[in-house]
């Protein structure tokens, strides 16, 4: 009997316009009335994945691929910070492939670049959604972007030799999967042993610290509140999904997932466009109640 969902948002829990669909939110309200716990499990910091939700639900959130935690009533229950180290380390092999990159912290996230802010946000809503066009991709990050909050600085500087930040994650863009991203990632994990580089989408790098994963955050959540692993169900469709998918009792994965991600899971549901988050939840949920 499953207690405990924990899906992903960009590709999964989000449509082709970055909203969570109504559907979407009546299948989490619906989980919670029958006694299943929902969390979101997401590489975005809880200032811009909360608004998607409209106040309509109130989960706990894993944000950051796990580098924080907090739960239902926003209370932050464990924090995974990139060391001052590494973060130097990434920054300079950031820097040495010519990426346009984010800095992610304890008080929000940094840019130095708006207009790559936004273009990177549209190439990552087409990846994740082919059938959405570049232009209407750029028209809906417009929006999106007004309403996420953001920090725009000339250089990072300050942010990264002040004391008072702990840098939660880096984030790089490139257009160039295999060409840039490939090989950037390669060295990552070559040269810098306590971080964990992944990605959640095709443009993009993500590295937290080694101890800042979903499946980790996962089970440590889920065995708090006296959860097995096999009463949990993961639901994702990319890299930074693949570590709580494969310790999940229950994996799922998107049809739009990627073949890595399809691979390990044990079960499939329909795309983020056509609400495959809802559809996994009525099932579960039917499935529960034949049990008991």
């Amino acid at each position: 009997m499953i207690k405990l969902i924990a899906s992903d948002m960009d590709g999964t829990l989000l449509n082709e316009k970055m909203e969570v669909s109504s559907r979407n939110i009546q299948a989490i309200k619906d989980a919670e009335k029958n006694g299943i716990e929902f969390l979101i499990a997401t590489g975005r910091g809880l200032s811009e994945a909360k608004p998607f939700l409209k106040n309509h639900v109130h989960p706990g959130f894993i944000t950051l691929n796990g580098a924080e935690v907090f739960d239902p009533k926003e209370k932050l229950i464990s924090s995974n910070p990139l060391s001052r180290e590494a973060q130097n380390k990434v920054i300079e092999l950031f820097h040495k492939y010519n990426v346009y990159f984010e800095v992610i912290t304890d008080k929000g996230i940094f840019s130095n670049d708006r207009e790559a802010r936004v273009t990177n946000l549209a190439n990552l809503l087409v990846k994740l959604n082919p059938g959405t066009s570049y232009k209407q991709a750029l028209k809906d990050t417009q929006e999106r972007v007004k309403m996420m909050p953001m920090n725009f600085v000339d250089n990072y500087d300050g942010v990264l030799n002040n004391d008072d930040y702990q840098i939660m994650k880096l984030i790089a863009f490139n257009e160039h999967e295999h060409r840039i991203l490939a090989p950037l990632k390669k060295e990552i994990t070559k040269t810098i042993k306590d971080v964990v580089p992944t990605s959640s989408s095709p443009n993009n790098v993500e590295v937290n610290s080694i101890d800042a994963q979903k499946g980790i955050a996962l089970l440590q959540y889920a065995d708090n509140k006296n959860i097995l692993p096999e009463e949990i169900m993961a639901i994702g469709d990319n890299l930074n999904d693949y570590s709580m998918i494969k310790s999940a009792g229950v994996g799922v994965a998107m049809a739009n997932a990627i073949p890595a991600i399809k691979e390990i899971a044990q079960v499939q549901t329909d795309s983020n466009i056509n609400d495959g988050v809802a559809q996994i939840i009525e099932q579960t949920i039917a499935d529960n109640q034949n049990q008991g």
